[in-house]
This record gives C-alpha cells, structure tokens and sequence, in this order.
C-alpha cells in the first residue's frame, strides 16, 4: 500500500538521510516513512495510526489534508502527535559509517548518519557543481544540482550585476583594440604579414617619440629641482640666524600631536651664518606633560662643522606671533 504513494515532497527532503540508502534492504516497514521510503526522522503518529517523518508529513499536510495512506482527513494540529517510543527505538539501531572502508570507526543512529557524514574526516569528496555564471566572476560552487539551482534563483540580482560588469569590460576592450588594428590595404583586402609589421614598426616609433619627450621633461624637472634645491640652501645660509617658521594649521597640528605624542613637526633649516652652524625647530606635545607644547632647538650636521667649536655656546631668542 505504500508503494502506491504519489511522492510530492521537494528535493532537499528526499534526500534526507542519503547515505542511509544504502542499507534500505535492512530497513523494517515499522521504521519506514511511507513518503520519503527512509529511516522515521523525528517520527510522529497520526490519529489513523500510521507513522511518518516529522517533516515529511507536514510538508504533505500543507498541500493535501488527508493521511497519503488510506486517505482519513489529518488536521496538524490535533491528529499529530510525537511518537517517542519509536525514535528512542531506531536511536538505539547503530550503523557503520559509509566511509568504514576509509577508515572510520565509528557507528551511530541512521536518523544521525547525515549529520555525522557532514563531518567525518574519512568523507570522500563529492562532485563539484561549479556556478553557470563563473566565466563571468561568480566564485560559488555547489555540491550538488539542487543546490546549483536554488543558488541560480536566490542570486539572479547578483549574476545580472556580473553580466553587465563584463559586458561593460568587453565594450571597453573593443574600443581599445580599434585604436590598435594595423591599417588596411586600399582594395580593401586582409592585411599581410609586411603590412602588420609595418604598422607595428610605426607604432614603436610613435612610442620612442613619447619615450624620448619624457626623458627631456623629467630632465628639465631635475634641473629645475636642482635649482630650487640651490636656492633654498643659499637662502638658509644668508639668514643671518633668523629662523622664520610660519605653522600653518596649528589647531589640527596640535589635536594630532595630543592624539599621538610620537608626531612631531619640525621647521625649514637654517644657518647661524653662511659658515656657522646648522640648525632647524621642532615642536611636539610630552606624552607626560600634555598641558605644555614643546619647542626645541635641533643643531643639523653640516660641511662647517670641522671648524667650528662644539658643543654650542651661543645665545637663542625666540619670538611667538600669534596672527
């Protein structure tokens, strides 16, 4: 009589305990569920006396409102009832692992043997189902069809995305290799071989003129670096040991050095006189003392330390101007 039950259930419910499948010539009629023909899986017992997985017959009570097997009308909520002494039972039923043949020792419940199978170390690798979508950047993989299928439905939005991401990538790639093809022959006629290489030997000399334009910019840039560099050296020397330091953006500065006591700003350099010594300014904020800012004064190596006298004796005045 069970043999003649339509299967409506979905997919993902009839394979439930799969690996137990392959003991189902052991399987008593008592511990079979007469939907999904497997191990009872939370077994429950109907008002009419029959016995089904838990889900199964819930699943089948949501689309018809009668018992699979002799028809008898099932409400869920009052002709459904847990059957304990049945589960207890087929807990106590122990089965080899699927994977003993690998090494696995180990023997549980055949309503467990899903669970277990999802974590034993012995498991062999199933079939990599890899997404439709992979050429296009989708980096999911499934383990098995259903799977595949409800991920192709769950990310339609997110396949579209990657679509238009590559389509978008293969428009620009046109565009980019037109500017690249070698001219064609006036009768119109496929480009030989001396054809392509006379258009890539332009194309190299096109380059070696960008090229060469380069080198003389980044050279009158060097110079011109140089020169600043000049300047800025010849204009510390003949400061007569004034320091001007202007601080542009103090408050920030000050937040900054108080948020981290290792940030430290220092001024430009300058010399005593063109052939004294060689100093600079630096404030920060005493990670002990955060009421108080810092000023210090940093003599620099320079090439007249070797006649000069050391350590420094001379005399510094400081001078603050608040704008």
């Amino acid at each position: 009589m069970a043999q003649s039950i339509n299967r409506s259930v979905s997919a993902q419910e009839s394979n439930i305990q799969e690996f137990s499948k392959e003991d189902h010539c052991h399987l008593e009629s008592r511990y079979e569920c007469p939907i999904c023909y497997n191990w009872l899986n939370e077994p429950v017992l109907t008002s009419c006396g029959h016995r089904f997985c838990g889900k199964c017959i819930i699943s089948w009570l949501r689309k018809e409102n009668v018992c699979p097997v002799d028809k008898q009308t099932l409400q869920m909520e009052s002709d459904i009832f847990p059957d304990n002494f049945t589960r207890r039972e087929i807990l106590q039923i122990k089965k080899p692992c699927p994977n003993a043949t690998y090494g696995c020792l180990k023997s549980v419940s055949p309503v467990e043997m899903d669970a277990h199978v999802l974590i034993c170390e012995f498991r062999r690798r199933t079939t990599a189902f890899p997404c439709y979508f992979a050429r296009c950047g989708c980096k999911y993989t499934a383990t098995s069809e259903q799977a595949l299928e409800s991920h192709i439905r769950n990310e339609m939005g997110h396949h579209l995305e990657l679509l238009l991401e590559t389509f978008l990538k293969t428009k620009t790639l046109e565009s980019e290799a037109r500017h690249w093809e070698a001219p064609a022959k006036a009768n119109g006629a496929p480009s030989s071989q001396s054809d392509l290489m006379r258009a890539m030997y332009e194309r190299i000399v096109v380059l070696e003129q960008k090229q060469q334009e380069m080198s003389v910019k980044i050279d009158k840039m060097r110079e011109q670096l140089a020169k600043t560099c000049s300047m800025a050296e010849i204009q510390a020397k003949y400061t007569d040991g004034v320091l001007v330091w202007q601080i542009g953006q103090f408050q920030s500065k000050v937040r900054a050095m108080s948020a981290n006591p290792n940030i430290m700003f220092y001024s430009g350099e300058a010399y005593t006189s063109p052939h004294g010594y060689k100093f600079c300014a630096r404030v920060n904020i005493s990670p002990k003392v955060k009421d108080y800012i810092g000023l210090h004064v940093h003599m620099m190596q320079s090439e007249n330390d070797y006649h000069l006298d050391w350590p420094f004796k001379g005399r510094i005045r400081i001078s603050m101007i608040h704008p």
